[in-house]
Parts: C-alpha cells; structure tokens; sequence
C-alpha cells in the first residue's frame, strides 16, 4: 500500500463551471467527510441493540489561513459566508503518482467566519464549513 504526504494537500474553491481556485495561506483544515446516522430498531427481548443505517450528514470542516483582506479568494469566502452561499470545494493531492491528481470535491456553506489577531502570530480568520447534499465524492480534478 502507497502512503502519501498530507502537506502537499491543496483546498479549492469552484468560481465558475469545473474551474477551482486556490485557497492561498492555509494553515490547517480539518477533517472532509460525513457520519451516518443511526436508527434504532431494537426490539423488547433482543439481547443486543440493533439499528439500521440512516441519513449521512457532512461533517464541518474547519479551515485556517493567515487571512489577507486583499486576496481574491479570502475575500469571496467572507462574502460567501455574508450571502449564505452553498459553494463546490476541493481537497486535492497532487502526489498521487506521476502527474496524477485525486480530489475530495463536495458542496458546503459556511456557517461561521471569525478573526483574530494573535500577539505572537498571523492576522488569522478560522472558518466553519458545513458539508451538504449531495456530500463528499472522489474526482480526478480538471
């Protein structure tokens, strides 16, 4: 089994038809994916609980950058998130194998957009993704 390296990792944001754009100055992205719920179907004299699969629901992925008011992409994820925009995004890898790139492309809203200035660090905006239907799917990037 091939193992590949996580920090080559690229997050985009789709402006128009299949073309994405880099999302500059990442600093940490959290998990891309979804939970199933579960129904309880467990039955008086059943000796262990018993349940079916239920709905997904996408996660929220948490995304970090050093946050620049003048770049194009920061600045459509703020109005994004002021318009309540459902928008397509990619998790890329670009070492896959030679000249090969897989993607994560799902479509989330963002729920939560904050700021903060650190003493000790970067002029930093944390952002909230929710991830919704029709959920995560794996794609060779265009």
């Amino acid at each position: 089994m091939t193992k590949y390296r996580g920090f080559r990792a690229v997050f985009k944001r789709n402006t128009s038809g299949s073309t994405y754009v880099t999302i500059g100055q990442v600093l940490e992205l959290g998990d891309v994916g979804s939970n199933r719920n579960l129904i309880d179907v467990t039955a008086y004299g059943d000796a262990w609980a018993d349940y079916l699969g239920g709905v997904q629901d996408g996660t929220e992925v948490t995304l970090r950058v050093a946050f620049d008011p003048n770049d194009a992409q920061h600045a459509a994820m703020k109005a994004d998130y002021d318009a309540g925009t459902t928008k397509n995004y990619q998790l890329q890898q670009p070492d896959i194998s030679p000249n090969t790139t897989a993607a994560f492309q799902f479509p989330a809203i963002i729920t939560q957009f904050v700021g903060r200035a650190p003493m000790d660090g970067a002029w930093e905006s944390e952002m909230t993704l929710k991830i919704v239907n029709p959920g995560v799917t794996q794609v060779t990037p265009s």
